[in-house]
């Protein structure tokens, strides 16, 4: 450990024993959600995972300031503080330590860490997002991904968190100003891109493609074929922009002479194969490839992608070496390291990118936000506008518009919701993967019949092989073998009988079923539910008789709602979250039933459960 008392290495485990923190009033109050909870998790449980147990893991900084009580007021980090001083309460290791984070003059925050920290009925109203936290934590603990013995031994003695202290007499206002107006960091993919380019070095040719391709696709919130010339699209698009015609990665490069002309003009000013020139690139913006791209007037962006770019990279590699490597872009660049190494590896794999990247765009869903969808999912391609038009030089249609039946489109589409809204984080998107993967290797061109066929089979393959499996498949063996199937035929169902630890993705794909099954429900949309709920509550008000934990716990007494909903109606009766939510829209389709009850007891309940175990059993027969 650091010797230096303004620097400081901390194990987890001594996080809180000597120093005190407070949350001051100027810092937002706590705001983590499941995502970043998980990521947290992640990626401790990766080092675990991968063997590393004598590796340190550096979960990041805390900035704090010494204060005159004795306290430690915490500058920056305290999002990732508070969530570890949850965690270290679910795994029973911070009992004694209830008053070693608090919030200043915010009693709903403070309560909840005291409630947390000593299990003990506080009768206040609490930080949601604190108590929500904790469920995040204790479901993702549970989950079989993670040994917890081990996870907590490395946790405890090999986690580092960095501890910087600013000196008693630093001006706050001005160190904040500064942290303010300070740079950006240069992001991991900017770093691999200068690698990727300093292998093609001796090929200025290859460096401008490669540049042009990365620069199309870094921007995931609009389709690739903005990033071309027209001259280009044709060529690599098609005469309508809407085809995936290259073959190569040379001929990306191709031009006519015309549009050959503007390039070439310039060449040697576009070469910056050095992470300096891409720095500059990124704040100076030069990379405009010339007037002809300017020309094609992009609309403004108005889609939102179910993933970022840096991630996006994880699976194109994985997609071209075929390795279980990590989906995480924390691993990025040591990914990259291992298995792009020459010319020919990143030519492939910038041919690649542009291939997966148009799959995606055409394949895949987005949030929409034109007026007419506003937010919800779209499946569209991008054709050539072959209209004379002064604005417009492409449009939007929907991608199976032109099969037999045209309600292919939305039914794939609630599929990939499905998906997508089950496993929400950026990171670790195997049902991602598995589409790319799909979409790639299909021979003949994809229809709307074999694309909801392989999505309806992913579907159940993960219900078997993951989800009522007691030993499971890895995503990377249902994923890369030779054809998706399933190896388990003895299924467990006793796995939905498990409370809040019912994985989200059980209700999902019940809820396609139901919506599949009856047209009243068409117009049903995944949206993001994350939390489990006992409609019958786990700790019922005042006069009201408990359940039995067997009943209580079954899936017959479970629904998929929000976080804040889940922390607001958590003790109610059934009745009164019936009357709360009878006014809300888009509720599970799952739910909507077990409203339709009159009552809700242990009769109806058992009902249910066997109405909704008969569905789930017909559909992985």
């Amino acid at each position: 450990m650091s010797n230096n008392e303004d620097l400081k290495e901390i194990l987890i485990k001594e996080l809180f024993v000597d120093e005190k923190y407070i949350i001051p009033i100027y810092q937002r109050n706590y705001a983590w959600g499941k995502k970043e909870i998980e990521q947290l998790i992640n990626d401790i449980n990766d080092y675990v995972k991968d063997n590393n147990l004598k590796n340190n893991y550096y979960i990041g900084s805390l900035i704090v300031h010494n204060r005159n009580d004795n306290k430690l007021e915490v500058i920056d980090g305290q999002q990732r503080l508070t969530t570890l001083f949850i965690l270290l309460n679910v795994l029973k290791i911070q009992k004694t330590l209830q008053n070693n984070l608090i919030f200043e003059s915010r009693i709903k925050s403070t309560n909840a860490l005291k409630k947390i920290s000593s299990d003990e009925y506080v009768d206040e109203d609490l930080n949601f997002h604190i108590i929500e936290a904790q469920k995040i934590i204790q479901k993702k603990l549970n989950s079989k991904d993670i040994d917890n013995k081990k996870f907590l031994e490395y946790l405890l003695n090999q986690v580092i968190i960095l501890q910087i202290k600013v000196p008693l007499d630093t001006d706050l206002n001005h160190y904040f100003e500064i942290m303010n107006n300070r740079g950006e960091q240069l992001e991991k993919h900017e770093i691999l891109k200068s690698r990727l380019l300093n292998i093609l070095k001796d090929d200025k040719n290859a460096i401008n493609i490669f540049n042009q391709i990365w620069e199309a696709c870094s921007n995931m919130e609009r389709y690739v074929q903005y990033g071309f010339s027209n001259e280009k699209r044709s060529t690599i698009f098609g005469d309508n922009w809407n085809e995936f015609k290259a073959d190569s990665f040379d001929v990306i490069g191709v031009e006519n002479k015309s549009d050959n002309s503007k390039i070439t003009e310039n060449k040697e000013e576009q070469v910056k194969p050095t992470l300096e020139n891409i720095i500059y690139d990124r704040y100076i913006n030069i990379n405009d490839d010339n007037n002809n791209i300017k020309s094609l007037k992009d609309t403004p962006e108005r889609f939102t992608s179910v993933i970022n770019f840096p991630n996006f990279l994880l699976h194109v590699i994985k997609l071209q070496v075929k390795k279980d490597i990590p989906l995480d872009d924390k691993k990025l660049l040591e990914v990259f390291k291992e298995n792009i190494k020459s010319v020919k590896d990143v030519k492939k794999f910038a041919f690649n990118l542009l291939k997966i990247r148009f799959l995606f765009d055409n394949y895949i869903i987005k949030k929409d936000f034109s007026k007419e969808l506003d937010g919800t999912w779209s499946l569209l391609q991008l054709c050539k506008n072959n209209k004379e038009s002064k604005n417009n030089t492409a449009y939007y249609k929907n991608r199976f518009e032109n099969d037999n039946d045209k309600t292919k489109n939305e039914h794939i589409s609630v599929l990939l919701s499905m998906f997508h809204v089950s496993a929400p984080t950026l990171v670790y998107k195997h049902w991602l993967n598995a589409n790319l993967k799909y979409l790639l290797d299909s021979k003949d061109s994809i229809n709307g019949n074999s694309y909801i066929n392989y999505l309806e089979k992913l579907a159940k393959v993960y219900m078997k092989d993951r989800y009522l499996n007691d030993n499971i498949r890895s995503y990377h063996e249902i994923i890369y073998s030779d054809k998706l199937y399933s190896q388990n035929l003895n299924l467990n169902y006793k796995n939905l009988n498990n409370g809040t630890n019912v994985e989200n993705f059980i209700f999902n794909y019940l809820d396609y079923l139901l919506w599949k099954k009856n047209d009243n429900y068409k117009s049903f949309k995944f949206t993001f539910k994350t939390s489990v709920e006992h409609y019958y509550p786990q700790h019922p008000m005042e006069n009201i008789d408990p359940l039995d934990d067997n009943i209580l716990n079954c899936f017959g007494n479970l629904c998929l709602i929000s976080n804040s909903e889940n922390s607001r109606l958590s003790n109610f009766t059934p009745q009164a979250k019936k009357d709360f939510y009878t006014k809300q829209q888009n509720n599970s389709l799952k739910q909507n039933i077990m409203m339709h009850y009159k009552e809700w007891t242990k009769k109806e309940i058992l009902c249910h459960h066997k109405k909704m175990i008969k569905i789930l059993k017909e559909s992985l027969k």
